[in-house]
């Protein structure tokens, strides 16, 4: 399908540069989110297993992914280093977590989704033009994501007042503050999850800047070949 409608055709191209946005922001979420080697680095820097013990962390990590994945109840256990297991208000707040990324995820998945079928309807047999209007989009999305990364990362100079408002935004019904014996705060300490900010911030950042170098030139050969294409026939 080709669009000719050029007003039809820049609302699409700012919707795709909308969506990609939204695909670059929690690609490297989606990326890190079930990933246990992640989650193994990230306990052993935080001094997790001088608390608990590897093994049991393994399960308990396990269990939360398929909490998270499938709803899957949790099975508790008595655990090795006699700290008790996730109690209901632990339970709970994983549950409001699990409910908050599986509504990313979802948003997630319906913008990738949306912003190939997007691309298809932008597609034109002048293949200079189709790639033009994939190098807009790429310049628009990576610029705008430029900017909003580096504003996270001043936020995140003051990670603890960025964390907490977060969680009051996200989780207002609250429950979310545990005492510091709690399994939850001892597998999931402060400084994983800044850790974890920081790491899905810079993934963000270096794919943004990434597809920034190779779409702005981009962008530049394929208006110079337009612009000289149109020269000539003008000739």
């Amino acid at each position: 399908m080709i669009i000719k409608n050029t007003a039809l055709r820049r609302a699409l191209i700012a919707l795709n540069s909308v969506l990609l946005i939204i695909v670059l922001i929690f690609s490297p979420l989606a990326y890190y989110l079930y990933n246990f080697r992640f989650y193994d680095s990230l306990y052993e820097k935080n001094g997790v297993y001088k608390t608990l013990d590897k093994n049991d962390v393994k399960i308990l990590t396990e269990s939360v992914f398929e909490f998270f994945r499938s709803n899957k109840p949790f099975e508790s256990f008595q655990l090795k280093s006699g700290i008790d297991y996730f109690n209901e208000n632990e339970i709970s707040h994983l549950n409001d977590v699990r409910i908050l990324l599986n509504r990313i995820m979802l948003a997630f998945y319906i913008s990738a989704g949306l912003f190939i079928i997007v691309l298809i309807f932008l597609a034109d047999k002048k293949y200079l033009f189709f790639l033009r209007n994939i190098a807009v989009i790429f310049v628009i999305s990576t610029s705008a994501m430029l900017f909003f990364l580096i504003s996270l990362y001043i936020l995140g100079n003051n990670f603890s007042g960025l964390f907490k408002n977060f969680h009051l935004v996200f989780f207002p019904q609250g429950n979310w503050a545990f005492p510091e014996d709690a399994l939850i705060i001892n597998i999931f300490p402060f400084g994983f999850f800044y850790d974890f900010f920081f790491r899905l911030l810079s993934s963000s950042f270096f794919v943004s800047l990434f597809l920034l170098a190779f779409s702005v030139p981009v962008l530049v050969i394929s208006n110079k070949l337009i612009s000289k294409k149109i020269s000539c026939q003008k000739e």
